[in-house]
């Protein structure tokens, strides 16, 4: 199964249910490719990340901040992963995303809401963070993810280190007295605005 090939269908079947034109559809799709050049790298490591990701999680997984569901759908088609529930603020990508739904797998599912703030009703296996934290207070989203844990469940951090992220992720895990058991290097890449390494990061809920 292709996964980017039926995200790209239900992306232009949104887009021209939107109202987008031809004009519109060239307009946004070459300013995109254009800048491609500058943004390769930075593709590539997080393509990488998603893969690493992929590789860790099992059981019950919670994907934060899903976005459009890319990640969310390769995990739950991994075998080994019962379910993986996708959460995200915006309403508009979680529509999109249960659009695509059971084309990809019944694995997934998708809940629109603040993840600091909403009920969750059970434990996971694995809570994802991928491309998400650099843009917020880390801890507060690293103190709820193990309050949903189960117990010797991991956090998976992809991301770039952007605000010392990394530092503050094993300033966490010593707080919490919680096992940082997996920390890698991904590679490096232009992301805002400066030269940044990517980094995977595990840590157990013992």
């Amino acid at each position: 199964m292709n996964i980017l090939k039926l995200y790209y269908e239900e992306a232009l079947r949104t887009f021209r249910e939107s109202g987008g034109g031809e004009e519109d559809f060239y307009w946004l799709v070459g300013s995109l490719l254009a800048r491609y050049p500058s943004y390769r790298e930075e593709l590539e490591i997080r393509k990488r990340l998603m893969e690493m990701i992929t590789d860790e999680v099992k059981g019950k997984v919670l994907d934060v901040g899903c976005g459009t569901g890319v990640l969310t759908f390769k995990m739950a088609l991994k075998n080994g992963v019962e379910m993986v529930v996708g959460v995200d603020r915006k309403e508009e990508v979680i529509e999109f995303c249960n659009r695509l739904g059971d084309r990809v797998t019944k694995n997934a599912k998708f809940v629109q809401g603040n993840f600091l703030e909403m009920g969750l009703d059970e434990k996971f296996d694995s809570v994802v963070f991928s491309y998400v934290l650099h843009d917020f207070e880390p801890e507060p989203f690293l103190e709820r993810a193990l309050e949903v844990l189960e117990e010797g469940g991991r956090v998976i951090v992809g991301d770039f280190d952007i605000n010392d992220l990394r530092k503050r992720i094993r300033e966490f895990a010593r707080w919490k007295g919680v096992k940082i058991v997996k920390g890698v290097t991904v590679g490096r890449a232009e992301s805002h605005g400066d030269l940044r390494e990517a980094f995977l990061m595990v840590v157990e809920r013992l």
